[in-house]
């Protein structure tokens, strides 16, 4: 009988909608009417008819019509015209949703629920109703203690086991199991603080031990999504195609290149795209500024990537192969740069890199060597600090940490790394007053020559 009542009501829709739509609008009638059963919830489902009804009829009712536009060959579709909602529909829906709220606060009545312990495992009854089971099952991880105890045993284990010197990893691990029985970790959710706290006590006793600042020990990360159980699998020819395909159509990461006022070059950099695809194309850009007094090189939102490329742009500002340190004990990456290329000109003209915090990984290398080097003035803010030079190891389906596992290679400059610490700039200002401060150094050096 309902059924029928609804599609009677779906009858008064409009023709057009009713050719179109019309199989469609009675199966999700019927779906509903199967799965929402209750004189509440048929209530709100006929409303829902009502309402819909009502608005079609103010505006009437016109099948929708793709739009496709086409750039450089490659279609692509488009929003082009917006509608505004008619002041008819708008006065309907206020007074659709006053008639809703109210009747919600009559019929909604609160219950209680008792404080219960969050429980784990096999025999755990069911969640509250309607709440997400990840959810639900983070909480329980987060009150149970066995939890915590568990994850730092096998952190311990990992650091007694895996870590280059055995001796300093033994004693990494007692200190992370005396502070777990101090009871240190258990006012901590087991989530990305607790992750942090576990790499500060690290960082701590690995200063105590006589570990230098900027060095690799290892890292523990959290992650809301389930950690891969194994390696990713081998790209394919054709992957490799799409992924150099992107690349090129991002210009290879390089939003930016210009000649600024009194010769001054600028080059903002968001990544250092994989080489083997953007070789060429980081070679054009190198040389559109080569002939510029002074050259600006933005890497406040470069979050890293391919070192091979920060090698080959660090090429240019040497005018022999110039050694650069990467704490990769096997690293792909040669160790020193091509230098010196030919028709270069940039081997002495000031360079200004700026920085960020978002400044991490392989924009931290290149940053690092410039600066220890004294082949760069930097210019912003400290730098993320993400080396993470060892062997990642999967400990959870949340957890897991990097171990340096193999000794890295001789440092011979005076700050061994930027581990955590990070990479500290010459000139120091906010992100958002890096580039003016490097613009008026750059014009007052460009100036002198």
């Amino acid at each position: 009988m309902f059924e029928r009542f609804c599609a009677l009501l779906l009858r008064i829709y409009p023709a057009e909608f009713r050719r179109a739509y019309g199989r469609e609008a009675v199966q999700l009638i019927r779906d509903r009417a199967c799965h929402e059963r209750g004189f509440f919830l048929r209530v709100r489902l006929l409303m829902d008819l009502t309402i819909d009804l009502f608005a079609t009829s103010l505006h009437g009712w016109q099948p929708g019509k793709p739009l496709l536009a086409r750039i450089d060959g490659a279609p692509r579709f488009d929003i082009i015209e917006v509608h505004r909602p008619r002041s008819e529909a708008l006065a309907a829906g206020m007074l659709t949703s006053i008639l809703i709220f109210a009747s919600f606060t009559l019929l909604f009545q609160p219950k209680a629920l008792p404080n219960a312990p969050a429980q784990l495992g096999k025999g755990s009854g069911p969640g509250i109703p309607g709440a997400d089971s990840h959810d639900s099952a983070q909480q329980a991880v987060a009150t149970d203690p066995e939890a915590h105890h568990k994850l730092i045993a096998a952190i311990a284990a990992n650091l007694k086991q895996l870590y280059v010197d055995r001796a300093i990893g033994q004693r990494l691990a007692d200190a992370l199991l005396a502070y777990d029985k101090n009871g240190e970790y258990e006012s901590l959710d087991m989530a990305a603080d607790l992750a942090a706290r576990i790499n500060k006590d690290i960082q701590t006793t690995s200063r105590a031990l006589g570990i230098p600042r900027g060095v690799f020990i290892a890292d523990v990360v959290y992650s809301a999504r389930p950690l891969p159980t194994g390696p990713p699998p081998p790209m394919t020819a054709e992957m490799r195609e799409r992924s150099r395909a992107a690349l090129l159509q991002q210009n290879c990461l390089f939003e930016t290149i210009e000649t600024l006022p009194h010769n001054v070059g600028y080059m903002k950099l968001n990544g250092f795209a994989d080489a083997t695809s953007c070789q060429e194309t980081t070679s054009r850009a190198m040389a559109s500024v080569n002939n510029v007094d002074a050259l600006i090189v933005d890497l406040r939102d470069n979050g890293g990537g391919f070192g091979d490329t920060a090698l080959q742009i660090a090429g240019y500002l040497f005018d022999r192969p110039t050694y650069l340190y990467d704490p990769r004990r096997n690293s792909p990456v040669p160790a020193r740069t091509a230098s010196p290329i030919s028709g270069n000109k940039l081997v002495d003209k000031p360079v200004y890199v700026l920085t960020s915090s978002r400044t991490q990984s392989a924009a931290e290398y290149f940053v690092y060597n410039l600066k220890m080097l004294k082949r760069a003035t930097i210019v912003g803010e400290t730098t993320a600090g993400h080396q993470h030079s060892g062997a990642f190891h999967r400990i959870t389906d949340h957890f897991g940490m990097g171990i340096q596992e193999a000794a890295p290679p001789d440092n011979p400059f005076p700050v061994k790394g930027w581990e955590v610490i990070g990479i500290e700039p010459d000139v120091k200002v906010s992100r958002t007053e890096a580039f003016d401060a490097a613009r008026k150094l750059a014009e007052s050096q460009a100036r002198r020559r």
